[in-house]
């Protein structure tokens, strides 16, 4: 993935769904190699990743300069 496309992603908001798309790739890749326990596993993280895509999105937060020193 470059910069461009990385860019698309967070303007639309789809950090875990691409995630989620790659991570299943590579699953379809193991299982096609009889790797089905990993295969298996990403696939339930998928399914995770999907949840949370469909359920939560992600903000960028506003960092301070200046960090207050306590006394």
């Amino acid at each position: 993935m470059n910069e461009a496309n990385l860019q698309f992603h967070i303007k639309e908001n789809d950090y875990f769904g691409t995630l989620a798309t790659v991570l299943d790739l590579v699953s379809q890749d193991l299982r096609r190699k009889g790797h089905n326990n990993n295969a298996e596993m990403l696939d339930r993280q998928c399914d995770r990743l999907m949840y949370l895509q469909e359920r939560y999105r992600i903000e960028k937060i506003q960092l301070h300069t200046q960090i207050a020193v306590r006394p």
